[in-house]
Formats: structure tokens, sequence, C-alpha cells
């Protein structure tokens, strides 16, 4: 592999390949940059921030998740935004043919093209719940809780939560709440709602310390959610999940128990190597195995932190800070992992925070969660918009 390459006698052509975290942080840095031309493609017209997906699904402003690429990039000269979808990556020719047709030549190709939901083939789970892993989706099921806490019920209203990571966890702490919220819109009595979280794991949010989890377990308990572990879902059907320890029924089903890269990486296994959870593996510069000039980073990357903002925009800050240094003819650095900041909401201005060994729960953490909001905004945006960003999360739609 080689680690010095000089790319000063003409201007580098970086082609980044997703909208997402580590896309539209990747584009940024090389904005303005002497030396680099950018095409950013990304089948989206905007950038969504997925940590905030939760609260609009509570019906909050979407304004906050959605931040349009146009304003990101309005002042980069040389970054173009392409709408399209990659889909074959010919290496020896360093092209990218997109799903429509299109040809893109590049020096060098970034690729950080998010997640997709992972059923694991389980029969019904796609026909039968409802997720929340883009703004459609999480429209679809504010839509759905709307619907069922506008109308009467002589049975408290169950809904399911099937997945107990920081999304699940999220909603659960949060739904109460806003079925408070409709029925005072609406003008009728405040519907009696059964949260009920469901995971395999013998403990919620499973990549924070025991001690973070069984703080959380307690208060979302004191919210009144109930919480089924160690089960595993076998099939779902309307209104039914079929599960190891037997059936439940439910009015709503969200399912946010898994996610895996989207296929395009799988359907390239000329260029990419996959190892962990379909991750792509990446050697000590991110690069892909096997490859010279084609980097993957973010969520696809089989890295130890892989799945979390934080580390898409520390991959993408890397994957730059080394693609500058070999313009200038200089050594580039090595890959070194960052344990990132664990911060999940559990209801109405209340966080668990993990840092390390430290764990800080209740209002504190919520604070905490606010800045860490604020800071994923001035990643993209100048501060006093940042800020006007950030304080959309204060506004509720009008539904």
């Amino acid at each position: 592999m080689l680690c010095l390459v000089s790319m000063s006698k003409h201007v580098a052509k970086v082609v980044v390949v997703g909208g997402g975290f580590g896309g539209v942080k990747t584009a940024l840095n090389l904005a303005n940059k002497p030396g680099f031309e950018v095409q950013l493609i990304s089948d989206n017209t905007h950038f969504e921030y997925h940590g905030a997906l939760y609260r609009s699904a509570v019906g909050h402003s979407p304004m906050e998740v959605v931040i349009p690429l146009k304003e990101i990039f309005k002042d980069a000269k040389n970054v173009e935004l392409i709408l399209d979808s990659a889909g074959i990556v010919d290496a020896k020719k360093k092209r990218i043919a997109s799903l429509t047709g299109n040809i893109y030549s590049y020096d060098k190709a970034v690729f950080s093209l998010g997640n997709t939901v992972n059923y694991f083939g389980i029969h019904g789970l796609q026909e039968h719940t409802v997720t929340m892993h883009d703004i459609p989706s999480t429209i679809k099921l504010r839509k759905s809780l709307v619907e069922l806490f506008k109308e009467p019920h002589n049975h408290p209203i169950r809904i399911a939560i099937v997945g107990a990571g920081p999304s699940g966890v999220e909603l659960a702490g949060e739904i109460p709440t806003f079925a408070e919220f409709i029925a005072k819109k609406h003008g009728i009595k405040t519907p009696r709602v059964k949260i009920i979280l469901i995971d395999g794991a013998d403990r919620i949010l499973p990549m924070l310390s025991p001690k973070a989890s069984a703080k959380t377990a307690k208060h979302l308990q004191e919210l009144g959610v109930e919480m089924h572990l160690n089960i595993r879902v076998e099939s779902c059907e309307q209104g039914n999940i079929c599960m190891s320890a037997g059936n439940l029924g439910a009015d709503l089903i969200i399912w946010t128990a898994g996610s895996k890269p989207v296929d395009f990486y799988a359907n390239n296994p000329e260029t990419f190597t996959l190892g962990r959870g379909g991750r792509v593996v990446v050697d000590e510069h991110m690069l892909v195995q096997g490859q010279e000039d084609i980097y993957v980073l973010g969520d696809n990357a089989d890295t130890p932190y892989s799945g979390m903002a934080q580390t898409a925009l520390y991959d993408a800050s890397f994957v730059t800070r080394n693609l500058i240094r070999l313009s200038k003819h200089e050594k580039i650095k090595h890959y070194k992992a960052k344990r990132p900041l664990y911060v999940v909401t559990a209801g109405p201005k209340w966080a668990i925070v993990q840092e390390g060994s430290k764990i800080t729960s209740g209002y504190r953490g919520w604070i905490t969660r606010r800045k860490a909001d604020l800071w994923i905004f001035e990643n993209f945006q100048p501060y006093q918009q940042a800020i006007k960003t950030w304080r959309q999360a204060q506004k509720m739609s009008r539904l």
C-alpha cells in the first residue's frame, strides 16, 4: 500500500458518495481547499440528523432533523452536489456508475452510505411494523401514533417497541407525553397507553455499562414502561408478535431492533471485502482492503465504534486530513479509533450519559444531550444558523 502519492501536479478529483454524517463532513472539510475538486453524490437533497428522528416521531418539528445540502454548501466553490445513486464501482478504471447510467470518474473515492433496516428475515416484520430510519418512515410512525391517540378506546393502547437500543429507549420514554399532547390538542381525555419494550438481550442499552443500563431501566419503569428481555421475536402478524416466550398483542408494533449497511457494498464484491455485520474491511488509513484510492467510513466501515454519528464525523476528519497531507507530500497518519460519548434520552428532560467509566443521568444528562445536539449542527452550519436549527427541537409540528 502506497502511503505517499503526489497529488499536487493536478487538481485531485474526490467523489464522495453518501449524504449522511460521513459524506457531508468529508465534502465540507474539502470545501474551498486548493487542489481539490469534489463531487458529492447523494440520493437525498438534504442531510438528515437521525439522532433526532425520535423527536419528530413524537410531534416535534422535522426542521431540526433536515438541513438542505444546498444550504450547507452554499459557499463551497469546489463542491458539486449531484442527486444520484451509486450502482457499480470499477476500481481499475476509477469510475463509479450510477443506477441512472451516469459515470463519475475519480482520483479518490469516499463512500459513506449509511445503513438500512435489517429485519433479519423474520416473517411478517416488514409488512406489519413501522420503523424510524428516515424522515418518511418517521412521519408515517407519527401519523400512526396520532391516529391511535385521537380515537376512543375502551382498553389501554398497547404499543410494542422491538429493540431496546437507543432508538427504542428514546421512543419508549417520549410516547406517553405525546399521548397527553394529542389529547389536549383535540380536547379529549388522555388515553391510557401501555408501552412494551422488547429485546433479545438481557438488558436494555447493551452498548452501555450494566450500571448505566440499570439506571435507565429504573427510570423507564417509573414512567410505566414494561420491559420484556431475553426474548426472541420469531414472526409478526397484524397486531400480534410471535415470540419465543409466547405471543403478545399490540395496537402498534414499532421495529427498532436492527440495521445493516446498504446492499451496495455486497453488490460490488470485487471492490469491497465485508467483515463484521456486513461492514467493509478497511486498513489503518480507512482505505478499503486491497484498494489504494477508495475509502469507506462511518457506519459502513468495520471499525470499533462504527454506527455512531461522532465516529462518522471523526472518520471524515481523519480521511480529509490525510488527503490534504498527500496533496502536500506529507506523511499520512494511521487511524486510531476514538471512544464516543454515549448519550441516550429516556423521557422528557432525562438522559443517561456515559463517558468512559463516568455516568451522569437525569436533567444533567439531558443538558449534555442538548449540548451534543448543538455540536452536531455546528459541524455543518455557522454558529448562528446552528443555534436556529437546534432551537427547532422545542417546536411542535402542526398535527
